[in-house]
């Protein structure tokens, strides 16, 4: 039977599903070029997959990169990264009162390769550029800064990092809870931009997936590494993230109006003690937010004004969002953090991260905002 090629329908709009565990080659010469860079060809399922391919382009063109690789998980992502670039004897500083598994991954696992981590705080610009020049030092191999950070929005200054790193220092951002769209972190200085693309980049709260952009240098030893982890995404997830990312701009756009005007109405509601939103000017980083970002995003923190009580009969009384951890999907979700992400943390713990019983995390889903904000008032007044 005479071999043919897999692409059927080379005029097909919507890119096919390749579930495809090999790829072959005409001849030799092939083959060769394949190795050379010459021709974009399928060797390995653990190491090309059209569907995947096409992405990573796609995201590498956001994010303002020569490349980009995909993964399972935005986790993976930064773990592959770190996996890459340290070793004993190493020191990576990381931000402080982010994202828990960031944390986790910093403070309990990487000491365990002789790996120094230095956390540094966030809270104000002044307090992270006077701990972080303390912190670095010629050992500083990594820096690790979430753009802003889970859950307060903090915003690290990465053009005071840039200006303070020396020698084969890289700058790694997480800017999922930015996007693509509204932050460019290559742009400020950033050697290595990471998402967690299930959220604003999918969309639709259906893809677990990570990914890094950065140059062409940088990722091929990333990738090199995958290739023997084996950390790569299926074909499938792959094409729902480039589904979603048809409609990334268009969703951004809303979403950042509509965050904006639901921080404005929880900063004016006299039961709210405190909102955490980049676009308010109450914010701690309001003034950097505003040289950095483009937009704001549909997330944000709130405290309420009363106990762990008031907070849980506030979220109960909620009718649209569902109770639930994520961000950037369709539908609105909201979470009390001492319930959800910081249960298992100790009170002290979760007083050192900023976290108390009447903080509340909301995040914006594509329902009309009206509706969003009668539904908070409704709740409001009932507490």
């Amino acid at each position: 039977m005479p071999r043919t090629r897999s692409l059927f329908f080379e005029n097909s709009v919507i890119q096919p599903i390749y579930h495809s565990a090999s790829f072959f080659f005409s001849n030799s010469k092939q083959v060769e070029n394949y190795h050379k860079g010459l021709e974009k060809l399928g060797r390995y399922g653990r190491y090309d997959n059209p569907s995947w391919l096409e992405v990573e382009s796609e995201l590498a063109l956001l994010d303002q990169a020569d490349q980009a690789l995909l993964f399972p998980s935005g986790m993976n992502a930064i773990s592959t990264i770190l996996l890459t670039f340290l070793q004993s004897g190493d020191q990576c500083i990381y931000t402080g009162k982010g994202y828990r598994n960031i944390r986790n991954l910093c403070s309990a696992v990487l000491p365990r390769y002789g790996i120094t981590t230095v956390s540094v705080p966030l809270d104000t610009p002044g307090s992270f550029r006077q701990a972080f020049t303390k912190a670095y030092n010629p050992k500083t191999r990594i820096v690790l800064l979430e753009c802003p950070s889970n859950p307060h929005l903090y915003v690290p200054d990465i053009l005071f990092v840039k200006s303070q790193v020396r020698g084969n220092t890289l700058i790694v951002v997480d800017s999922t809870l930015a996007s693509p769209i509204n932050l460019k972190p290559v742009t400020l200085g950033a050697d290595l931009v990471v998402h967690s693309c299930g959220k604003y980049i999918a969309g639709h709260s259906d893809v677990m997936a990570g990914s890094v952009a950065g140059s062409g240098k940088l990722i091929e030893q990333i990738r090199a590494l995958r290739n023997v982890l084996g950390a790569i995404p299926d074909p499938h997830t792959a094409f729902l993230l480039r589904r979603g990312m048809h409609s990334l701009a268009l969703r951004m756009e809303y979403l950042n109006r509509a965050g904006a005007r639901v921080a404005d109405f929880l900063s004016s509601e006299p039961k709210v003690k405190r909102v955490f939103y980049t676009g308010l000017a109450t914010h701690p980083h309001a003034e950097l937010a505003q040289q950095m970002f483009c937009g704001h995003g549909a997330l944000m923190l709130f405290e309420l004004d009363g106990n762990s009580r008031t907070a849980r009969r506030f979220i109960d009384l909620l009718r649209i969002p569902f109770m639930a951890t994520h961000f950037g999907g369709p539908y609105s979700l909201v979470e009390q953090c001492s319930l959800f992400t910081y249960y298992k943390e100790s009170v002290a713990e979760r007083k050192r991260l900023g976290i108390s019983d009447t903080h509340i995390r909301l995040s914006l889903g594509l329902e009309p905002t009206e509706k969003i904000i009668r539904d908070l008032k409704s709740a409001f007044r009932a507490i």
